[in-house]
Parts: structure tokens; sequence; C-alpha cells
């Protein structure tokens, strides 16, 4: 599991830090850091298997998202473009650079010199041979850590059939993974059905059967235990969103750091409950690491009682600054225990002293 995160020089964050457990929240108003940090992240997958396998689709993105971040970068910074570092309670931290024309650099321990990994067309060099091991073991885990933003609006439109063996970052093309992972991969499909029927306990099977209202294309159904089906418009979104988290994790590769935004959008705020449950649950059951960002005090409530799990994002002279809400807690009761006051008690409301601004993180 990673357990701490530090990106410098990327889009808006010139250097920011956070600090990670097995599920982490990412809270804090609009434009103030939250999805570049997850899309730091997401970059620096693309530039590993870049890397290892040089896909045309992580160079164009590798190159995007370059020269996006030199709006927010000065020229004196630019020689090193985006810089990150992780540490994982398994393996050492780890250092990486990206400079000007794509290069990937891991650099060494006080983050002077940079060993060069890839540049052009050379293979890969044989530095270090203790840091081959880190970066394969990060690079395996951060396999298709890319940023999901499930959408169960778009889980109710009937499509045609493409052999799919990813979700889309929206759970557009759910009809066809599922459609595919009930022909290609039945073992993992009936592992889909089975968790679905824990999550809810009246829904036992799915299917995509063609859409009776428009011919050639394929709709999502599912089914009681009396048998009586049900289409995806017929069913909770709380329940289309559980069905999108268990697509992605069972996939036939599935992440093992989940990046999620925003689960709450789409959501009934009475529903919102149920799929923080879920998530909490994925990732004990399924052994993942999970970051998700939110705008709902109904979130944070369920961060309560593990307020280190909480970054708290804000902008400051137009630059993302990060603080970790357990610290925020601490240094506010020392200052009441300073003035003899009793020590604050948000647990049982943390997202309303969050709105409140006693966090922080919220618009000015």
């Amino acid at each position: 599991m990673l357990t701490s995160i530090r990106i410098q020089n990327f889009r808006s964050i010139r250097d920011a830090s956070v600090k990670l457990g097995q599920v982490n929240l990412f809270i804090g108003p609009n434009n103030s850091g939250k999805s570049n940090f997850l899309k730091g992240i997401e970059f620096l997958n693309y530039a590993i298997d870049n890397v290892f396998h040089r896909h045309k689709e992580a160079r164009d993105i590798f190159a995007s998202i370059i020269t996006r971040s030199k709006e927010f970068i000065p020229p004196e910074i630019r020689s090193i473009n985006y810089g990150i570092n992780f540490e994982r309670e398994d393996i050492d931290p780890i250092h990486f650079a990206v400079g000007q024309g794509g290069i990937v650099g891991l650099l060494d321990t006080n983050l002077s010199k940079v060993t060069q990994i890839l540049a052009s067309n050379e293979e890969m060099p044989g530095f270090y041979p203790k840091k081959n091991r880190s970066i394969l073991a990060l690079r395996h885990y951060l396999k298709d850590s890319y940023i999901f933003k499930p959408d169960p609006a778009k889980f109710q439109n009937s499509s045609t059939i493409v052999y799919e063996y990813k979700v889309a970052a929206d759970g557009s093309n759910l009809v066809s993974f599922i459609f595919d992972l009930s022909q290609n991969h039945k073992s993992r499909f009936r592992r889909l059905e089975q968790d679905l029927s824990q999550c809810n306990e009246e829904l036992v099977s799915i299917s995509t059967p063609a859409d009776p209202n428009e011919s050639g294309r394929f709709k999502l159904k599912f089914f009681d235990k009396k048998e009586i089906g049900y289409w995806a418009e017929e069913v909770s979104e709380g329940v289309l969103y559980f069905l999108a988290l268990l697509c992605i994790i069972h996939q036939p590769d599935p992440p093992k750091i989940l990046l999620l935004e925003e689960p709450e959008k789409g959501i009934h705020p009475r529903r919102i409950k149920e799929v923080i449950d879920f998530i909490f649950e994925l990732a004990r059951l399924r052994d993942i690491q999970i970051i998700l960002t939110s705008h709902s005090p109904y979130v944070v409530d369920h961060f309560a009682d593990i307020p280190e799990c909480i970054s708290v994002f804000d902008r400051e002279n137009g630059e993302t600054v990060i603080h970790n809400a357990a610290d925020l807690i601490a240094k506010t009761n020392e200052e009441y225990a300073a003035q003899g006051l009793p020590p604050t008690s948000y647990k049982d409301s943390l997202g309303e002293y969050w709105l409140s601004g006693f966090l922080g993180g919220v618009p000015l």
C-alpha cells in the first residue's frame, strides 16, 4: 500500500504531499488541485507504461499534460517539469522526474541527480538493480490506475456490442464490458454477480439482452430471486454505481489503486451512505487502495474516525496547498487547550464542521 505521495511542479501543484491509508478522501473547493493530484498519479502510470511499452497513447497523453503543465510552472524550474515521490510499505521511496522531450528520469534520494530511464528510442538501461525492482513493483501497483468518474445515467443507455476488456472512465461501455465478461471470462462474471447480490440481496444476476425498442442495440438488465427482470433505468442510482465499481475490480487486470472523482455525483443524497459504505467494504475485501474526491459533507462524515485519511486542498497565491485533516484538528485542539477550552467534538458531524470552515478547504 502507498503510504505517501509528493508531487512537484505539476499544473497548479508546486510542491505538495499527502499521507495515505487504505481509503482516502480529497476535499476542497473547485480548482483547488484535487483533480490535478489524481491526474499526477494517472500521468505517472502512463509515463512508466511508456517506458516499458512506448504506447502511442501514452506518448500523446504525456505530451498533452507536459504542454498544459507549463502554464503553471515558472521558467526557472521547467528543466524538470514534473516530479513525484512515492513511498510504499514494502519498497524504498522512489523519485521520478519528467523533463523536456518526454524523458522519464529516476532521481537519487537527494533529488539532485537524474538517472535517465528512457529517451528517444533507447532501451531501458540497467541502473541499480535494487531500484529496478522498485520501479517494477511500482509499475505493477500503478498499472491501469486512471481516474474513474462513473456516470449512472450513461449505464441506462442501450449500445452496440464491442468487445471491451477495460471499463471506460465514465462507465459508458458497461454493456459491452459485461457482455464480453459473460462470454470470455465466465468465472469473473460469476464472481461479479455474486458480489452484486451481496450489495443488494434482491438482485441476483445481470445480463445484456437486446433492446426491444432499438434494433441491433443492447441494454443492462437485472434479475431478482424470482427471475423478474428490471432494466437499468428501473433500479436505483446506487445499484448502478455499485455495478460500475464491481466491473472495475473484476476487469481481467484490475487496478491496485482506484482513483474516483465525486462518487456522490448523480446519486441521491439518501443513497450516498450505502455507496461510501460499499467503497470501504470493497477496499477491505479486495485489498485495494482508494483515493476519492468529494464536495459532499455526507462523504466527509464517513471519515470522522480516520481524519488522517482526509487531505484538505486550498489555493494560496495561485498554487495548491494541502493539509492533513488530523493535523488541523490536533492544532485546533492544542489552541483550545491553551485557552482552557475542551477539545472540539467533531465526530458527530465532521461534514458540517468542514462546511463551517473548521478544516479550511471551502470557497471563500
